[in-house]
């Protein structure tokens, strides 16, 4: 059966805007008079031709951004040195914010070099990873000096092909990656899909993939397929929630959903030009989940692929009750706590949210990773101080902090 992909436009019908002259133009002046209210246009679902620039650029934060506010982590690590492959549909090395941060990579379908994407796709999960700032734009990726390898796996016809999968992860191990995000599944995975994956688990790889996107219809008694590779045990699958919080996806219990991260209405780079596009689904997610697999990564490079998938999910937002609980996981990422906590509690109990200790004061090697209060005062001071103690105050709160 032929995988399906998981990232989707949101903002209605979009006719595709071919590549080329009249798609490389546009006015600047008309790209930044977009308004925070008015998000950019959906990712073009393209039949012909190749997703072009984007009209619009994201002159706000995007509410996801907002949410994950991985800016509060960045005194101690933005993700440099670490390698994180998008096995998608490529990922275009000409978009603005990601000059400089992709590898030439591989593309295991024949379809031309890696490093370039006519649909857009990978280039918008690569985005969210590792987007650069760009002077102009309020959106900045997760992790933004990590570096970015690009596998295809996504053929001339917008195909996922039986084998494509399990040949993508291994390319991206053999590429020596740290991180391997996957927007694509199938509910048949063959021995190949799970030796793939077996030898990426070998190579301490971390795993990150969505969840699937299709739902039962009401009244079904027929048990969901598992969803691969996020199903599998040693793979981080990841589910969606819009701006409330709500999950996006229905998933049920045979989903094995292990974290949700921000999905719906999210924004993205184009994938050619320094304009914006809005994408949902779990593949957003899953992007969200492996930036701050980089993060982590970058930060405690003596933890395996298995810790660092268990600190994103121990140090989520969790949910009330027992958890991990169906369709729901150990809850929302939270990417602050996923940095700097320093104690992971495994055997919470049900429905007492877990206290974690805030980063101490302590000297660092790196400048990366040095905390707030050990900054040279012209680079942070007592603005930084103040901002991470607001900070703390925030996430205090929403975990129920007892004093």
């Amino acid at each position: 059966m032929v995988a399906a992909l998981l990232l989707t436009g949101v903002v209605g019908a979009v006719t595709a805007v071919p590549a080329g002259p009249a798609a490389a133009t546009g006015q600047t002046a008309a790209r930044h008079a977009t308004t925070a209210a008015a998000p950019p246009p959906a990712l073009p679902q393209v039949t012909e031709g190749c997703v072009g620039e984007s009209p619009a650029v994201a002159d706000s934060a995007p509410w996801a951004v907002r949410r994950m506010l991985p800016s509060a982590v960045w005194p101690l690590t933005r993700g440099g040195g670490v390698v994180v492959a998008v096995v998608d549909t490529g990922v275009s090395a000409s978009a603005t914010a990601l000059r400089g941060a992709v590898r030439r990579g591989s593309d295991v379908v024949g379809s031309g070099a890696a490093d370039r994407d006519c649909y857009g796709r990978g280039t918008a999960l690569a985005g969210i990873v590792a987007a650069r700032p760009v002077t102009g734009s309020a959106f900045v990726g997760v992790a933004p000096e990590a570096t970015i390898v690009p596998i295809r796996i996504v053929d001339g016809k917008g195909k996922v092909a039986p084998g494509a999968i399990a040949a993508g992860i291994r390319a991206a191990t053999a590429a020596e990656a740290d991180v391997i995000l996957l927007g694509v599944g199938t509910p048949d995975p063959d021995a190949e899909l799970r030796a793939a994956i077996r030898e990426a688990v070998d190579r301490d790889i971390v795993l990150v993939a969505s969840v699937s996107d299709k739902t039962q219809p009401a009244g079904t008694t027929q048990r969901p397929a598992p969803w691969y590779p996020a199903a599998h045990p040693d793979v981080l699958a990841v589910g969606g929630i819009d701006a409330k919080g709500v999950p996006t996806e229905k998933s049920p219990a045979e989903a094995g959903v292990d974290l949700l991260a921000p999905a719906a209405d999210a924004v993205s780079v184009a994938p050619r030009g320094d304009g914006h596009y809005t994408v949902a689904g779990p593949a957003v997610a899953a992007a969200y989940a492996a930036g701050a697999a980089a993060l982590v990564r970058a930060h405690y490079p003596k933890l395996s692929q298995a810790d660092v998938r268990h600190r994103l999910e121990l140090t989520a937002e969790h949910p009330l009750g027992t958890w991990p609980a169906p369709g729901i996981g150990y809850g929302t990422l939270d990417l602050y706590h996923a940095v700097t906590a320093l104690e992971l509690d495994r055997t919470p109990l049900p429905s007492q949210p877990q206290v974690l200790r805030p980063l101490p004061k302590a000297a660092a090697t790196e400048p990366t990773k040095l905390i707030a209060g050990s900054v040279a005062a012209g680079m942070v001071g007592l603005a930084g101080l103040a901002y991470l103690a607001a900070m703390t105050v925030k996430w205090g709160r929403r975990r129920r902090w007892r004093p």
